[in-house]
């Protein structure tokens, strides 16, 4: 049984590829995908503007876009076959900027929420042909990129586009490339050839007939409009009569309808194709994602093993720290009596705080070295995260800057810190009271000994209390290595943000239209 073209069923399939093709995009640049963005681009107009409209209604008017070259004369043409001076028509280059899009007053309520209505300024001449759309579109060579662009779309949104050339045009590589390529993909086009004078007429008729059948294009509509010479305002009737009577034909007759069902019939069913391209080119911008992320997460291992060889080793307490330590633990000094293990008399029982604040100055030397470290840590690890994003295959200085701007290295060492300093709070409580230090004491005491003072480590043995600084020292290898996992997961939002979309919608779809049309 042949496919039903324009039931229910299909409008559905259409809506839910439509859906399919807005959520995803291509935003890396890589080989292919400025070509795949715009057959995307085009699907989307096609699939909108063109073929959903029509599986809606049966009696929607034909829409006729008039494109082509620059000082064609399109706006002229179009003015004259509507009746009015609406188009602005100038020598000044581009002239039109604005699309306009005449619907005869008797087509309004048909033409109602229709998508070609937002891409350009809508007309009601009544003048208009009933069951006719005609569109005035930029030129497909403006100077102008988002008229070309523009252009692109409304041809893409046509029933039929007239190519508008004259004598001295109509042999432009790029209208011929469009012209091929729209009757590649079905659409219906006519070729008007327009101002021609007496002595040019046969020849260069004999030679645009022969340029269409070399392009297998025979079947194309031909159209030549008199010369009229140097004039202002609308052309004279007579010249457009012949113009005026094809349109009213294909009104009356609703030729139009048959063009789009023919064009239907020749897109969708290769609709599976171009689906299945766009959707491995968005799978790709997807690898692209995980890529970066993967080697955001691979610049920072090597950071994370030398920190947790630093804390596992107690390499924080060299220097600084342990010169503090073995100062105040040397006679007379305040921990002197701690570090010895001595029992405290009465007298040092109550008198707590000068210890206290005595192994915490050897803690507070041991957390800025580790507060140094860690800084240094991170920012070595961002510039290894640019460093490897720069030697990508796409263009990522926009993503480093936004990695970078979000990223706090000073908080996030800062939020380290603190986790740390509670875990240490926490171990110093299970280590119980001691008559030499407060619990406050403790957990420098347990800090200093983590960060790796030999004396505080002997103190902490005394109290029978040594393993509190080997989980001490794992605790800050945990927050050390979120720390760093911090700096990748930033750049990692960074491009999780980026919208791709899913490629497996695309491949659904595409099978959707396999098995409808036994591809």
């Amino acid at each position: 049984m042949a496919p039903d073209y324009s039931s229910r069923t299909l409008a559905n399939l259409v809506e839910r590829t439509v859906s399919a093709l807005e959520a995803v995009r291509l935003p890396f640049d890589m080989p292919g995908s400025l070509e795949l963005e715009e057959s995307r681009a085009q699907l989307l107009t096609q699939l909108k503007t063109r073929i959903l409209p029509h599986l809606y209604s049966d009696s929607l008017p034909t829409v006729i876009v008039l494109g082509g070259s620059s000082g064609a004369g399109k706006s002229t043409l179009f003015n004259s076959l509507v009746g009015e001076e609406l188009s602005p028509a100038s020598v000044i280059r581009p002239t039109t900027r604005t699309p306009y899009i005449a619907i005869h007053p008797d087509d309004k309520g048909a033409m109602e929420g229709h998508n070609l209505c937002d891409m350009g300024e809508v007309v009601h001449p009544e003048g208009a042909i009933p069951g006719i759309v005609l569109v005035d579109a930029p030129d497909l060579d403006s100077v102008d990129a988002a008229n070309r662009e523009l252009s692109r779309r409304l041809l893409d949104a046509a029933d039929i586009w007239l190519f508008v050339t004259t004598p001295s045009r109509y042999g432009d590589a790029l209208a011929w490339q469009m012209l091929r390529d729209a009757h590649r993909r079905g659409l219906t086009t006519g070729v008007l050839l327009n101002r021609v004078g007496d002595r040019a007429r046969e020849a260069v008729r004999r030679d645009i007939v022969e340029r269409m059948q070399n392009e297998d294009m025979a079947d194309t509509a031909l159209m030549i409009v008199d010369d009229s010479g140097p004039h202002e305002g609308l052309l004279d009737p007579e010249l457009i009569a012949d113009l005026r009577l094809w349109l009213e034909r294909i009104s009356a007759t609703r030729l139009g309808e048959a063009l789009v069902d023919r064009t239907t019939r020749a897109m969708l069913p290769a609709l599976h194709d171009q689906l299945i391209h766009i959707s491995d080119a968005v799978e790709m911008q997807a690898n692209v994602v995980q890529d970066l992320k993967d080697k955001a997460e691979a610049a920072v291992s090597s950071f994370v093993e030398k920190l947790d060889s630093n804390a596992s080793r107690g390499r924080y307490g060299q220097g600084a720290p342990t010169t503090s330590w073995l100062t105040l633990a040397s006679t007379g000094g305040a921990l002197a009596g701690l570090a010895r293990g001595d029992r405290p008399t009465i007298f040092q029982r109550r008198n707590t705080t000068e210890r206290d604040n005595a192994v915490t100055s050897v803690f507070d030397s041991v957390l800025a070295t580790i507060r140094v470290g860690l800084t240094q840590a991170l920012i070595s690890a961002e510039e290894e995260i640019w460093r490897s994003w720069r030697d990508d295959m796409v263009d990522t200085e926009e993503y480093i800057a936004a990695g970078h701007e979000r990223l706090d290295i000073a908080s996030i060492v800062e939020k380290a810190e603190q986790e740390w300093k509670a875990d240490l709070k926490l171990l110093a409580q299970s280590v119980g009271t001691n008559p030499w230090l407060s619990h406050p004491g403790i957990a420098s005491l347990i800090g200093a000994a983590a960060g790796g003072v030999n004396g505080a480590t002997t103190s902490l043995r005394l109290l029978d209390a040594v393993d509190s600084s080997v989980n001490a020292r794992q605790k800050l290898s945990e927050h050390c290595e979120d720390a760093l996992n911090t700096v990748a997961a930033t750049y990692s939002k960074v491009v999780d943000e980026i919208p791709i979309g899913n490629g497996r919608h695309l491949r659904l779809r595409a099978a959707e239209y396999a098995d409808r049309y036994g591809l």
